[in-house]
């Protein structure tokens, strides 16, 4: 168990980081009408996001956040459902146009990122046991269901690295940037110390408003619908 909490947000990293709800807004077309599967949270152009997926992800962030002291309340319960389940559709629908560029990946592939995972390793290399620990206590799922979600990760960051590969900042763009921050924001500026890594972190602010512009193209040829609330009625009931 101390393996586990030493590794324990670690593992979380992996799997939430993925999510891009903290960089996309919603499209607002969730449509909610027709029969809710009790195992279905989602459609997402008729691929079903399993409710299980949901409530895995909702139990490991709402467990992240309850270690790090925070007072959750029911309005912040329901805030991080509201926020998983728009990570989960963000990253079906990025998925899918990963899948259709291209970007597929392999088993081995998927083993060679699992492989390089520090909190899988023990003496420096992938155990099966710690593995099975890792899943088991710490995120609560199973191999088939976070290996699934890895293939995903893999494949969208592969995308967005990607349409990345094209965002330029240019050397007038960074001057005026760096003024800009001197006149807003004195003390980040004179904590400012490379202007190389100041230019990377304008490039990533500029690739996320690329990427945001285009998830909200995407808006207009995707059929989402959310089954959440009947869900969590039938549930009650």
């Amino acid at each position: 168990m101390d393996w586990l909490r030493k590794h324990k947000n670690v593992i979380l990293i992996i799997v939430i980081a993925g999510f891009v709800v903290s960089m996309f807004v919603g499209f607002g077309l969730y449509l909610t009408s027709g029969a809710a599967h009790l195992d279905t949270v989602a459609e997402v152009n008729d691929e079903e996001i399993p409710y299980r997926n949901f409530t895995t992800f909702y139990n490991q962030v709402v467990n992240r956040r309850r270690d790090s002291g925070e007072d959750l309340t029911p309005e912040t319960l329901n805030s991080i459902k509201q926020e998983v389940l728009q990570g989960l559709i963000q990253e079906a629908v990025f998925f899918q146009e990963a899948r259709r560029y291209g970007f597929d990946v392999t088993d081995q592939e998927l083993a060679q990122s699992l492989a390089a995972i520090p909190a899988f390793q023990k003496d420096g290399r992938f155990n099966v046991q710690s593995y099975a620990q890792a899943l088991q206590f710490g995120l609560r799922t199973t191999p088939e269901d976070f290996e699934r979600t890895q293939r995903r990760q893999i494949s969208i960051s592969r995308l967005r690295a990607f349409i990345m590969r094209s965002i330029r900042v240019t050397d007038r763009e960074l001057e005026q940037e760096t003024a800009l921050l001197a006149r807003q924001d004195p003390a980040r500026f004179k904590k400012l110390k490379d202007k190389e890594e100041f230019r990377n972190q304008l490039r990533e602010e500029k690739g996320a408003q690329i990427l945001n512009r285009w998830y909200q193209q995407l808006g207009s040829n995707v059929k989402v619908k959310v089954y959440l609330d009947q869900i969590e009625r039938r549930r009650a009931g």
